[in-house]
């Protein structure tokens, strides 16, 4: 989830856009086969293990593939798309949830925070488990070395998040061939352990899932729950949708991909078949020794793409959680000139490589980590299933009866992995619980602000027709400038104009209202963006409409419909109003401590001059207290 190409650059080349793919969609799933086999195995016993239990585990592995990437997002998820978007938010907008009516319709929502903040934490584990995995082949190829595992692992996991700041757009023409050469590498490594246990295909029956499920009643949970690691990732290929497109993602997934995966996941299992005692790292034994070395290089890199595409997925998801107005306004970096997807979120950022760093000096090993890892897109795949039979409730049109049979067989599908992974609780499952239940409080307290915020400037202020038709003020002081009031409210006054007229007694020459809208979907054209409204003489009213995926960027929009009515854009100023967050004295309740939040969150959001691009030289910052 998250770097992006443009489609008309990928068009140069025979299934450019497909090898694209590859880097950017694909990086989070694709380096599963480094630890999921694996746990497997130590789910059902270690070195304990039966043949049995090897092709339960393989078949378990691929009717997960298949039902849960293959059937739910490739066949039906990636085809509700929000203008080309997709993603866990692009389905709360689809639904119209960012409103403040709810109604009973609340849950949805709540589904929706709850899968977005799911995404959020796993921008700390995937970096940790993948690197940590492809760096842990040191153990194998020389084991002299391995107290080396933890360190190398930081250092590659700082260098990675050091350089989201250069942006990616240069190198990330290098992800897709790099990725291509790591599934035909595990393709091929696949296939020379197939050759030495040709049996282990057995293992694309289900019933042998099924069989080792009832072998191992107490350990069912545990099991299905290492089995979830094959399918992680595999939200992304529905938070990519808008970069590549269904026909390009579901090409590269089935052609190359899936087929990739499958034949290394059955690889590890004939290596395992074979020489039992390559339980300790399947992936890197079923390699031949002059293939160690650059194995290890090559998973590294694919490594380092998984993370670098799950990182700055973060930082998009976080993108528009702020523009749809549940997280705070933070400092967003453009850096790529032709593509306004291409972000890097400085603050983010750095708490993500704080907490990434501390997750693996902390766990130490992928097997301790694995047990924290892939509950948090076990229930972000719970929730966008909520959500998307909802949307197909809403809008497709479906006859009752099939509408019900896809909705039990993917939720049957999905709280049965949820349900397996809560097993890990108390072996670190607890870290990405604890992680998303921090960003839904920070959401819920943020947007709840707001909502207080809003309502205390409606007592501080009156409508905009109301304060345009008052003749009391006549004989104010008049400057000759020509003002630019934002307005969080639109059709109320704003409240440092009112606070102007009121306590300085000074009006403009001309006065012009902007309120930003945030639409509910990815992109607004141009000719849409922007309606102005003269309200008289001296006021005009301007209404800008961004996408939740644009560069709000005020003075570049407003400047060409403030000349075309003969205002010169480069001589106003603007005027801007800053509330000073007053929480209250004493902490009794919930909604207190919400306050009180809020009051943090908004000292240290980023301010209205920098978010809107608004020219520093010109603005005026009017500051007033609001009491919560």
């Amino acid at each position: 989830m998250a770097l992006s190409f443009s489609r008309d650059r990928t068009r140069a080349l025979p299934f450019a856009a497909e090898i694209g793919a590859l880097g950017v969609v694909f990086g989070d799933i694709g380096t599963s086969p480094l630890y999921a086999l694996k746990q497997g195995v130590l789910a059902v016993g270690g070195t304990n293990f039966l043949g049995a239990d090897v092709l339960g585990l393989l078949s378990l592995i691929t009717w997960s593939i298949i039902l849960s990437v293959t059937v739910k997002y490739v066949m039906l998820v990636l085809r509700a798309d929000n203008d080309g978007e997709g993603g866990i938010l692009a389905l709360v907008t689809l639904l119209d949830l960012h409103r403040s009516a709810l109604g009973l319709r609340w849950y949805l929502l709540a589904a929706g925070l709850l899968g977005a903040s799911m995404l959020i934490g796993d921008g700390v584990l995937t970096p940790a488990i993948s690197v940590l995995s492809a760096i842990e082949g040191l153990q194998v190829i020389a084991p002299e070395l391995e107290h080396w595992v933890v360190a190398l692992t930081v250092l590659v996991l700082a260098a990675i998040f050091l350089s989201q700041r250069l942006g990616t757009e240069r190198i990330a023409s290098f992800f897709g061939p790099v990725m291509l050469l790591w599934f035909g590498s595990l393709a091929a490594l696949g296939v020379y352990g197939i050759v030495q246990a040709p049996q282990v295909l057995a293992g694309l029956d289900p019933r042998h899932g099924i069989l080792l499920m009832v072998a191992h009643p107490g350990l069912a949970g545990v099991i299905l729950g290492a089995c979830f690691l094959a399918v992680t990732g595999g939200e992304a290929l529905y938070a990519d949708l808008g970069h590549f497109g269904r026909p390009v993602i579901a090409r590269a997934w089935l052609f190359v991909a899936m087929p990739a995966l499958l034949l290394n996941y059955f690889g590890q299992g004939a290596i395992l078949l074979v020489d039992p005692n390559a339980v300790r790292n399947p992936f890197y034994d079923l390699s031949p020794d002059w293939f160690d070395i650059p194995l290890l290089f090559l998973a590294t890199a694919a490594t380092v793409i998984a993370s670098q595409s799950i990182i700055t997925g973060v930082f998009s998801l976080a993108k528009q959680a702020i523009e749809l107005g549940y997280l705070p306004p933070m400092r967003i970096r453009y850096t790529s000139e032709h593509n306004e997807q291409h972000i890097y979120v400085g603050r983010l950022n750095w708490l993500l490589m704080i907490a990434c760093i501390a997750v693996v000096l902390g766990f130490e090993a992928s097997e301790r980590l694995a047990s924290a890892y892939g509950i948090a897109v076990a229930f972000a795949m719970v929730t966008t299933s909520i959500l998307f039979i909802a949307q197909v409730q809403r809008a497709w049109g479906w006859p009752a009866p099939a509408l019900w049979l896809m909705a039990t067989c993917m939720l049957l599908v999905d709280f049965a992995f949820a349900a397996a992974n809560m097993t890990k609780i108390h072996d670190g499952g607890w870290l990405p619980l604890s992680i998303a239940g921090a960003i839904i409080f920070v959401m819920v307290s943020w947007r709840r602000g707001l909502e207080g915020v809003v309502a205390q400037q409606v007592r501080f202020t009156e409508p905009l027709d109301s304060f345009v038709a008052r003749k009391d003020r006549v004989n104010d002081v008049e400057s000759p400038r020509t003002a630019i009031f934002l307005s969080r409210a639109g059709a109320m006054t704003p409240v440092a104009l009112s606070r102007m007229a009121d306590l300085l007694k000074v009006r403009f020459e001309k006065a012009v209202i902007v309120s930003v809208w945030i639409a509910a979907r990815p992109r607004v054209s141009v000719e849409d963006r922007v309606k102005v409204t003269t309200l008289n003489e001296g006021f005009v009213r301007v209404d800008l409409r961004f996408g939740y995926m644009q560069q709000i960027d005020v003075p570049s929009v407003l400047g060409p419909a403030l000349s075309a009515r003969g205002i010169d854009p480069d001589a106003a100023i603007y005027v801007i109003g800053h509330e000073r967050i007053i929480p209250p004295d004493e902490v009794t309740k919930i909604k207190d401590v919400v306050a009180h939040v809020f009051a943090f969150l908004a000292r240290n959001a980023e301010r209205s001059v920098d978010r809107f691009g608004l020219p520093r030289a010109r603005t005026v910052e009017i500051g007033y207290p609001v009491k919560l």
